[in-house]
């Protein structure tokens, strides 16, 4: 009996003193097995449940040893005098169903009915009246109950999970999160609690199936989404983290933040090729956010991006192809004897025949993929190679002579054949421009004047 009547009186100091419910309880059950007669220990006990079915056993127990304790007595009143139903929450009410005739609402279903919203500010008032008298579980259970009508309401979850866990309820609190989860919640909030959780147990792998449910989440923001990024960063789990990214990226495919952290994770991983095209696709999206300004300045350590959009630009083409006509432009005028009035119309049309066929050469060498005539002509997309064909995983192509960096293509290429077909049309097209442009010069080249006799220099010599 003296083992017992140690534990039990531990037990006590443990909830008075250290405040730590969680081994006062084991302490008073360690006694109780050793002395199950002992009233004030089931007493005790009571005290450091937070169940009330289970409270009112304790209770139980301990006027069936002494009916006439008036301790118990006046404890039974407290939570069972009244005559209203107690232990309506209870650990089978979290883990089981909900009653029957109730039907537990997640906050983005069906609209709460009138009466159901009243019964929720009721049961928070009276959560909030037992918090200041320090009856913290018995505020729990209106916590749990509006929990029963609402399953995912975020005060209720807040509080009930926080005091929960102060009270070393972990498995409780975990419980009422994953309700919300199975429910089909859409709060952000309950996923990260649910993660901070099976990060406190070091359960990792529900950590991370919370974490990719959490970034393919359409309510949630992602700034939310880079702090858990962060955090798997921080604890060195890049690959996760790399793949939560990834996922968030398909819902938040704009977002500055997910973009520079990716751009941060591949260069860390030694892949600046894809950390180039992050850092560009964050930098496009403006410099006037912090992620924006910083991508912008790592961009700027590193090669030219060549990315889709430049790939399949006509504009873009167009410009290279002026380039030809500035050059025939030159040399209309050198034909005109360098007189811009004696161009005349014949060499102007030279000229704009000239960015007619520089239009075709470029679009066979360098500019192959325009949009939308490379599909119009039957383009695929090409693979790693370079070659026209369906491409299964994105590839990064990093160039250093040229100190260009090529972002994988998703675009199709016109076919090769048709490829030097288009050149050849365009030289020949150049050529006909060079004789609009150049016509006179290459007359006299081919035919070259035949000047005038001149008398030799001894005819003078023997006048």
């Amino acid at each position: 009996m003296n083992d017992a009547q140690t534990l039990f009186r531990e037990g006590v100091l443990a909830l008075k003193e250290r405040h730590d419910v969680a081994e006062g309880r084991r302490l008073l059950t360690e006694s109780l097995r050793l002395n199950p007669q002992n009233e004030m220990a089931w007493l005790w006990l009571a005290r450091a449940v937070h169940d009330p079915a289970k409270r009112l056993q304790c209770i139980e127990r301990a006027l069936k040893i002494d009916p006439s304790n008036q301790q118990a007595l006046a404890l039974r009143h407290k939570y069972n005098g009244d005559g209203a139903q107690v232990a309506a929450v209870t650990a089978s009410a979290i883990t089981e169903a909900p009653p029957a005739g109730r039907s537990q609402k997640p906050a983005q279903g069906n609209a709460l009915t009138p009466q159901e919203q009243q019964h929720i500010r009721q049961l928070f008032r009276k959560a909030d009246q037992l918090v200041e008298q320090g009856e913290v579980e018995d505020a729990i259970e209106q916590w749990v109950r509006v929990l029963e009508i609402e399953v995912d309401n975020e005060l209720a979850l807040r509080h009930a999970v926080g005091y929960l866990s102060r009270l070393k309820y972990i498995d409780d609190a975990r419980e009422l999160v994953w309700r919300a989860l199975e429910a089909g919640t859409q709060h952000p909030s309950v996923y990260l609690t649910a993660i901070d959780i099976a990060r406190y147990q070091q359960n990792y792998d529900e950590e991370d199936l919370l974490c990719e449910k959490l970034a393919l989440l359409p309510t949630v923001d992602d700034s939310v989404i880079a702090d858990v990024v962060d955090k798997l960063i921080k604890t060195e789990r890049f690959s996760r983290a790399e793949e939560i990214t990834l996922r968030a990226l398909e819902t938040h495919p704009r977002s500055q933040k997910l973009l520079k952290r990716m751009g941060d994770i591949c260069q860390d991983g030694g892949r600046e090729a894809e950390a180039t095209h992050y850092y560009d696709r964050a930098a496009r999206l403006g410099t006037r956010t912090r992620e924006g300004r910083e991508a912008d300045q790592k961009l700027n350590e590193r090669a030219v991006l060549l990315t889709d959009s430049e790939r399949g630009s006509v504009t873009l083409a167009w410009r290279e192809a002026a380039g030809f006509g500035v050059v025939y432009l030159l040399l209309a005028w050198q034909d005109a004897g360098m007189n811009l009035l004696n161009i005349g119309p014949g060499r102007l049309i030279g000229v704009i025949v000239a960015v007619v066929g520089g239009y075709l050469l470029v679009t066979a060498t360098s500019s192959p993929q325009q949009q939308p005539l490379a599909k119009l002509l039957g383009g695929t997309v090409p693979d790693k190679s370079g070659r026209a064909g369906k491409q299964t995983k994105p590839v990064y192509e990093e160039t250093t002579a040229v100190g260009m960096v090529e972002e994988p293509t998703h675009i199709p290429m016109i076919p090769p054949a048709l490829r030097v077909v288009i050149g050849l049309m365009g030289v020949a097209v150049l050529g006909v421009a060079l004789w609009l442009t150049f016509g006179e010069a290459i007359t006299l080249l081919l035919n070259p004047l035949t000047p005038p006799d001149l008398p030799h220099i001894s005819d003078y010599l023997m006048d």
